[in-house]
């Protein structure tokens, strides 16, 4: 039986182990509420991060160690997906990992973990979304967008008020 061809996220012809900034987003299966809640208050918003949601935080700090080729420069864990602004160095090795490889360690790390505890609980959606960072000024606005995005989650794309922790 032949199965549909499924088109690439990443932009054709682009090495995405090249030196370079990127913008990643990276969603829960079928944008379920798996990380935490959102709580709003006069000052400011935050995430209470669930066992789900602290196991990301937690591996998401440690890939550095096991990719020092990459610089994690900012991210924000939302309910159902995560944003991290990652920064791809050249350490002169002869690993040549791509974003692709940083981001499947990201979640085989952490699907490894949750399962312990939650064995048949599919955590993550299929590949991701990247955005090549091209200037400082998209650095910036990439940047506030995450520094700003929990206080924008109920006018954000993937904002579910489903609790599915």
């Amino acid at each position: 039986m032949d199965r549909p061809v499924r088109k690439s996220p990443r932009l054709k012809g682009y090495d995405y182990s090249l030196c370079g900034a990127y913008f990643l987003t990276i969603c829960t299966y079928k944008f379920q509420n798996l990380f935490g809640k959102i709580y709003f208050t006069l000052q400011e918003n935050s995430i209470d991060l669930s066992h789900i949601g602290a196991a990301v935080q937690k591996n998401l700090d440690a890939l550095p160690e096991r990719f020092p080729d990459f610089e994690i420069l900012n991210y924000v864990i939302m309910p159902n997906h995560l944003h991290i602004l990652v920064l791809k160095v050249d350490l002169g090795t002869s690993k040549n990992r791509t974003i692709s490889d940083f981001v499947c360690a990201l979640k085989s790390l952490t699907t490894r973990e949750i399962r312990l505890n939650y064995p048949s609980k599919q955590i993550w959606k299929e590949s991701f979304h990247d955005h090549i960072i091209r200037n400082d000024r998209d650095l910036a606005i990439h940047w506030d967008y995450i520094e700003q995005n929990v206080n924008r989650w109920q006018k954000d794309k993937y904002f579910n008020s489903q609790i599915d922790h």
